[in-house]
């Protein structure tokens, strides 16, 4: 655990009792810029933290690369230098003992210098920060080095822990052998299924088919080379199949002369889940690093699914992909951004929110400000955005000839349509005209719409960002807050709200530097 103590005077000596133990009890270390002794009445009572950590502790986050575009960002803590003149750090370094144990950063305000708990129970310490250790490296001149990660970080594992044995049946045959079951999540048109061979699921030994990996709400489509195949509760025939929601399979009534796709609306298990937060949650929830309800922010979620309407849909089949893949596709879609917080939980946010500030920095508040350019991306101002909707999950290559017309150019499509938002007044005063496409997993036009013609209002509004640093809301300001600064240069006296992209604090320096983003 790491932790912070603030110092009259001198701010503030860091200290870092962390919980870098397995489950097995490897050990605790507990270190800090200034020795500290907790008080019989503490938790963990009369114990000592090591005067180890050398200069000030630093804590970073910034998603403005993922604006307009998505995508996970991580808290990072500018490397913390230890102490390492009697070598405590060389196992640590030389086997990763520490690497992905638990880490938490307090402040500690020092009342009483000369005391050995500076006057101050443990209780009220402040958590700052709550995450894991990423490495520990030792370096010259005696000291080793920290770094620590967030949450997020958990999610660099693969997606589906579940995987066929290869063993036949519902196993699947040897060529699924250790391959991951499939998922699909939301509403889908014309996913490949994974063949698991004949199985006999209660209605006879038939072609089965599967397409998530448990309950599903029901395939509402099968076809066999795009011609649709007509569902029958019983034993199915010729041009017939059976569904099994409850397995996530259907079976075919005979041998398929070609490619077999489906449509579907997938995970049911807890509820149907189908719009950009709920399926984000369900993924983290059930999958890959199997995030507990205690580890969602959610207040955050609630706001998410609020500002990022519309029905989506996300599919894997028997392919391997880690859960940071699939997340960032998902955010892709929309613009949407996923980050850990300061508590160890997850955060979901979308940078386009509207809403009531959560705070407001006068310029009596704002020791520095300044203009902050937008990514690239966002400049030129694109006068146009595209949104993506009804993706074809299998585009097909030999459609039999009694598919109408209509149908075919769908299946066939190797691009999804798109909803178009274009700007006349973005169009009337940038040279180059650019066009900003978003790969959306929408599952109508109606969706999609209306994202596309959300960012072009807030691209015709003129976007800007401004980092400000104070010394107000230390260990507060998260990622996708909402915030107001007001000051009198820049254009910023009439005020300026907007969500917070990026923020850096320096426990030491008590300073806090905030970059919002808005219009």
């Amino acid at each position: 655990m790491l932790e912070a103590f603030e110092a009259p005077g001198a701010w503030p000596l860091a200290w870092l009792p962390d919980d870098l133990a397995s489950p097995q009890g490897i050990s605790i270390l507990r270190l800090a810029t200034a020795a500290y002794a907790s008080r019989p009445t503490d938790d963990p009572p009369n114990t000592v933290w090591e005067a180890r950590i050398l200069g000030d502790v630093e804590l970073s986050q910034s998603a403005m690369d993922a604006l307009a575009f998505g995508g996970r960002v991580g808290l990072t803590v500018a490397e913390i230098d230890l102490w390492d003149g009697d070598g405590w750090a060389a196992d640590l370094a030389r086997y990763g003992t520490a690497d992905g144990r638990a880490a938490r950063l307090r402040s500690v305000p020092v009342l009483d210098p000369q005391a050995s708990d500076l006057g101050t129970a443990l209780a009220d310490a402040p958590l700052v920060f709550a995450g894991s250790v990423r490495s520990v490296e030792r370096a010259a001149g005696m000291r080793a080095r920290l770094a620590l990660g967030d949450i997020a970080d958990r999610l660099d594992a693969p997606l589906q822990p579940h995987v066929y044995a290869g063993t036949g049946g519902l196993e699947g045959g040897e060529d699924l052998t250790g391959k991951p079951r499939p998922v699909a999540m939301g509403s889908l048109f014309n996913v490949q299924p994974v063949f698991l061979g004949n199985v006999d699921l209660g209605a006879g030994t038939l072609p089965t088919y599967q397409t998530h990996w448990r309950a599903i709400v029901a395939h509402d489509a099968v076809r066999i080379r795009g011609v649709a195949q007509t569902a029958v509760p019983g034993t199915p025939g010729v041009g017939q199949y059976r569904d099994w929601p409850a397995l996530g399979m259907f079976q075919l009534g005979s041998s398929p002369d070609g490619e077999v796709t489906a449509d579907l609306r997938g995970d049911a298990v807890g509820g149907y889940v189908n719009t950009t937060a709920t399926i984000l949650r369900r993924l983290l929830r059930v999958l890959g690093p199997q995030i507990a309800d205690a580890e969602i922010d959610a207040s955050a979620w609630a706001l998410a699914d609020y500002d990022l309407p519309g029905e989506i849909g996300w599919y894997r089949g028997a392919e391997p992909i880690t859960a940071v893949a699939a997340v960032e596709e998902i955010l892709a879609g929309c613009g949407a951004v996923l980050a850990g917080g300061r508590a160890g939980k997850i955060r979901l946010f979308d940078p386009l929110a509207v809403d009531a500030p959560q705070f407001e920095l006068g310029h009596e508040w704002i020791i520095d400000c300044e203009p902050v350019a937008l990514p690239a991306t966002l400049r030129p101002t694109p006068r146009e955005v595209q949104v993506e909707w009804g993706r074809n999950w299998r585009p097909l290559s030999s459609v039999a000839g009694a598919v109408p017309a209509d149908e075919r150019r769908r299946l066939e499509a190797q691009e999804a349509p798109v909803a178009i938002a274009a700007s006349t007044a973005i169009t009337s005063r940038v040279a180059q005209q650019r066009v900003l496409r978003l790969r959306g997993l929408y599952a109508d036009a109606t969706a999609a719409q209306a994202r596309a013609d959300k960012m072009r209002d807030w691209l015709a509004a003129g976007p800007r960002a401004v980092t400000v640093t104070t010394d107000r809301y230390l260990g507060q300001v998260e990622l996708g807050h909402i915030g107001r600064v007001t000051y009198p240069a820049y254009g910023l006296e009439g005020g300026l709200t907007g969500t917070v992209m990026a923020w850096r604090e320096s426990l030491g320096g008590r300073r806090l530097e905030i970059t919002l983003v808005g219009v």
